[in-house]
């Protein structure tokens, strides 16, 4: 019986002392990032801080963020590693087309295109690289796409028009080739 009044009041006192200390935690708040603002360093604000409240449990912290959390002052501003992949991507694809190795070019650009899907150049030189392999009518598929993600982009979608226009020629379709 004894036993069990212990076990019982165990988690009790600890429950009780608990809820009678005052903990601080500094809560770590990430600025909201834009693409735009891609060489520019995320900062974090570790000015907030926050006290516990007796009545509620205590939360889990961003201990391990800050832990790793450096000024940005000592932060050299760098391009992130996806970027920097993608840009290697598109110089290897480049050096291809200039040795006309269509295949190794496009190979390049799939990459590419995985960490980048949303990206309209890539899309644009993909339709390039198909519309040299005569894949004609993947060419003005892959240019179409490339409009659709060039928004305000004129020159893109001049562009991609021409590619378009040209494989319409090519497949033996003036008509729609017309209206580009």
């Amino acid at each position: 019986m004894l036993k069990k009044i212990i076990i019982l009041l165990i988690p009790l006192t600890l429950m009780n002392a608990c809820a009678s200390t005052t903990t601080e935690y500094t809560r770590t708040e990430a600025k909201p990032y834009s693409a735009a603002e891609s060489s520019k360093v995320e900062v974090y604000d570790h000015s907030v801080t926050y006290k516990e409240d007796p009545g509620q449990a205590k939360v889990i912290t961003t201990a391990a963020i800050d832990k790793q959390y450096q000024p940005a002052s000592n932060k050299k501003a760098s391009v992130p590693a996806s970027r920097k992949a993608v840009i290697d991507l598109i110089n290897q694809s480049k050096q291809s087309m200039d040795k006309n190795d269509y295949v190794s070019a496009e190979n390049s650009l799939k990459r590419a295109l995985r960490i980048e899907p949303s990206n309209a150049k890539l899309w644009h030189n993909m339709a390039v690289v198909n519309f040299y392999q005569e894949n004609y009518h993947q060419a003005i598929q892959q240019a179409l796409k490339s409009n659709n993600l060039a928004k305000n982009n004129r020159q893109l979608i001049a562009n991609n028009s021409k590619v378009i226009k040209q494989s319409y020629i090519e497949l033996g379709e003036p008509d729609k080739a017309n209206k580009y």
